[in-house]
């Protein structure tokens, strides 16, 4: 504001009152301090500081209600401070205490998501049986319908002893992603409403003003309702015309368009739908932006997407009713199902090219002889891939043999498009490799082929969804691509323990079946916790590519886009069974990557008898007493064995993993909270070691050069049972026992030392987790103690 400007305006006020002038002395005043307020509104907007500005641009208009232009600022203020924070905006302004509409029963007009007052509902609902209950919260809470195992496992949750409700409310309300995204998205269409109310008021005092509608218009879009949008711009350029204003009448209708752009949902639909053949695909349409958020599309299909599940498993007749209307055959999805290598041969010779070929049988698998999992590997499946270049597949629908070499990452799956009487996708991976889910776009169909509740398919299509859209050039191009380079990948797994059992033990199958060659390259995580290539020397360095990535959602997303941008049809290696040999390799390469001082260490560390193991643990599946337990069992076993020394384990750094951050805060946890408060237990003279915080290579050395061990269950058990195959004690919570007893057995590892599990009858479990896997547990320290001296009085004497 011009400084000689409100001089003048200041001086005329004076000279009124002076001449007993007051009310236009007042308003003098007035009009100067709504300018004022106006011009210090920018400044703060300028420097983003929305809340003041908003109190700054309201104060002007108690001034002057009719200043259209301080209207506008307001509108623009709210909006920018809520798309900056829509939850914080919602709280901080009160916008709970607006009138809205509340819920009722059953009622199909629904309040908005930040309006939902869960006593209101609780009550509303008290009355319904939990499956009608649990209909009526998926519908009210997450504005969809459910699938049928979505239901039953709500159900089974409610009806386990201490949950209730309430408790469920709570905990959804808190924990369930696709709510929290329900949830912010309404905070921002309740937000913006402040702001339409602002521009609209502006329109209205001042209807000419072409900038005024396209904000009006950008908040509307933003809103969700862009069909108000395109209507406010053909009622604003026919009036334009109407007063011969025919260049801004034209402009209109060429921002029509981008009103379409902006809209965003519409938008990720039409993509996704082409690039599925369920519609055709313009490729030179300009209303198909080359950038789109990958956040905000994932968030448009969590939040628009209904799928329906049908579990092959365990057909209703109205599954296959369903089934039989859409024209899919169950023979032919049991026949996609399975894992048979004389059915791939089929397959594979049913294509010209083909004819007469067989695939390698160098080295035979080891049969699946689980006692507890019942899923199917599919190593046959992984064969093809690797000496065709193809995966197979029968048409759900006509049974016709199909190949594909499309494939796409979506941790851990990988998902193979096939293009048969329609386009479908077939679901492998996660860490047993097997064939889990078939899904058709068409019909938001996932036909569920393994009984493995571990997997989240909903999380895994919308994620997929959000990746194809946001990078939809470089996915049409590669769908037309018909030569591909055969990727394996591998290094995704937080888990050592797995990449380990998984995906070492892939390769080395690969390698004794004299395929390894075929793999063009190695698309490797940042959790490859031994470095392949030094594992397996002929792997060429020009064959890996190595992605760095610590954050599992940006891997994700690096895993896709590599996958498409190097032309690669991927292939998750996954073996379940560890030779001797692999072991062997693996435990030479780590001898080899240690220093000589290390080296030494170890030697004089063995002239110690026994040298036990101790792994710690200070997250899930946590022993209660495990400091005093732990020294306990030290101390009673040095009163027998006073040449006793003690291995500490908890957390070793991965040689590409040592610049990271995160392994620090892990490492000073361990040391603070479980070691040192065991050392300060144990007396002087008993000689402790620590494999916390050092590499991991360091570890598994010391794995082998130890006399046995006692650990809880989970990753510390690999380095002596799959890679040392030592003898020892392992404990942990009762969920755990059949996957332990089972996974470190011979059916699992080659000459294998199964670990001595505690008896079941002397674990007790924190019942205030409802998850049974990752409950904490307690027990007696001397039944371990017993144990190990069992062990101890079979194992020979070394010095």
């Amino acid at each position: 504001m011009n400084s000689e400007i409100t001089v003048t305006e200041v001086n005329k006020a004076n000279q009124l009152q002076q001449e007993g002038k007051l009310e236009e002395a007042i308003a003098v005043y007035r009009g100067l301090t709504e300018k004022l307020y106006q011009q210090l509104g920018k400044l703060l907007s300028q420097q983003k500081n929305w809340n003041e500005a908003i109190a700054t641009y309201s104060r002007a208009l108690e001034l002057n209600p009719e200043a259209y232009e301080c209207h506008h600022q307001l509108g623009e203020a709210i909006y920018q401070r809520v798309m900056e924070n829509p939850e914080t905006f919602f709280s901080e302004y009160n916008l709970a205490e607006v009138t809205h509409k509340d819920y009722q029963l059953f009622d199909p007009e629904l309040p908005f998501v930040c309006f939902l007052n869960d006593q209101a509902f609780l009550q509303a609902t008290a009355h319904l049986d939990d499956a009608a209950y649990t209909v009526e919260w998926y519908r009210v809470y997450l504005r969809r319908s459910l699938s049928e195992p979505e239901k039953q496992a709500c159900i089974q949750w409610l009806q386990t002893p201490g949950h209730s409700r309430e408790l469920g409310l709570r905990i959804w309300r808190q924990d369930l992603a696709e709510f929290q995204t329900l949830l912010k998205s309404s905070y921002m269409t309740v937000g913006l409403e402040e702001a339409v109310n602002c521009y609209r008021r502006a329109i209205e005092l001042y209807p000419c003003h072409h900038p005024f509608y396209k904000s009006l218009v950008e908040a509307l879009t933003k809103q969700g309702k862009p069909e108000e949008a395109i209507s406010i711009y053909h009622q604003l350029a026919i009036s334009l015309g109407e007063a011969n204003r025919m260049n801004e009448a034209i402009a209109c209708f060429q921002n029509i368009p981008r009103i379409l752009l902006n809209d965003e949902p519409k938008i990720y639909t039409l993509i996704w739908n082409g690039l599925n053949q369920l519609r055709p695909l313009d490729t030179v349409n300009l209303y198909y932006p080359s950038e789109i958020s990958q956040n905000s599309a994932y968030e448009y299909f969590v939040n628009s997407s209904q799928y329906t599940f049908v579990n092959l498993w365990s057909l209703s007749d109205s599954e296959r009713s369903l089934l039989q209307n859409l024209g899919l055959s169950v023979e032919n999805l049991g026949l996609i199902k399975q894992n048979n290598i004389t059915l791939e041969e089929i397959y594979i010779n049913s294509f010209d090219e083909s004819e007469g070929f067989q695939l390698s049988r160098k080295v035979k698998r080891h049969p699946k002889m689980s006692r507890y999992f019942q899923w199917e590997k599919a190593i046959n499946l992984q064969q093809s891939i690797v000496e065709t270049g193809f995966v197979y597949s029968v048409c759900p629908f006509t049974g016709k043999i199909l190949r594909s070499n499309q494939s796409f990452y979506v941790g851990p799956f990988i998902l193979y498009r096939f293009v048969g009487k329609e386009v479908f996708y077939l679901m492998y991976g996660d860490w047993m490799g097997s064939k889990q889910c078939i899904y058709f776009p068409n019909q938001e169909l996932m036909i569920v082929l393994d009984n493995f509740p571990m997997a989240n398919f909903t999380g895994v299509i919308n994620l997929f969804k959000s990746y194809v859209v946001s990078n939809w050039q470089k996915f049409q191009a590669y769908i037309c691509q018909q030569k591909k380079v055969v990727g394996a990948v591998l290094g995704i797994s937080y888990n050592v323990g797995h990449y380990v059992w998984n995906e070492l033990s892939g390769i080395y199958y690969l390698y004794n079946n004299g395929t390894l060659n075929n793999i063009d390259k190695f698309l490797i995580g940042c959790h490859e916790y031994i470095m392949i290539d030094d594992i397996f020397p002929n792997i060429p360095c020009d064959k890996i590519i190595r992605v760095d990535s610590l954050n599992v959602d940006s891997l994700n997303e690096i895993f896709f886009k590599k996958i498409l941008e190097h032309n690669l049809f991927a292939v998750r290696l996954i073996d379940t069974f560890i030779e001797e040999e692999l072991a062997k390799n693996i435990y030479q390469v780590s001898v080899k990557k240690c220093s000589q001082y290390f080296l030494t260490k170890l030697e004089l560390a063995k002239n110690h008898f026994p040298l036990l193991w101790i792994t710690l643990r200070n997250y899930k599946r946590t022993w209660f007493s495990q400091i005093e337990g732990t020294a306990n069992i030290i101390k009673s076993l040095h009163t027998n064995f006073p040449h006793l020394a003690v291995v500490f384990d908890g957390w070793s750094v991965p040689e590409r993993d040592r610049e990271n951050a995160s392994n620090e805060t892990h490492i000073e946890a361990l040391e603070k909270d479980c070691l040192q408060p065991i050392l300060n237990l144990l007396p002087p003279e008993i000689k402790t070691y620590s494999t916390i915080g050092h590499p991991i290579y360091e570890t598994i050395v010391w794995a082998e050069a130890i006399d046995l061990y006692a650990v809880p269950f989970g990753t510390g058990m690999t380095f002596v049972t799959w890679i040392a195959s030592k003898p020892g004690v392992g404990h942990g919570n009762k969920a755990y026992y059949d996957a332990v007893e089972d996974s470190f057995s011979p059916v699992y590892r080659e000459n294998a030392v199964p670990p001595v599990l505690i008896s079941k009858e002397y674990i007790t479990e924190d019942e205030n987790n409802p998850d049974a896997m990752t409950r904490n547990y307690d027990c007696d320290w001397q039944v371990i103690y017993n144990e190990l001296m069992q062990i101890l009085e079979n194992l020979p004497k070394r010095v």
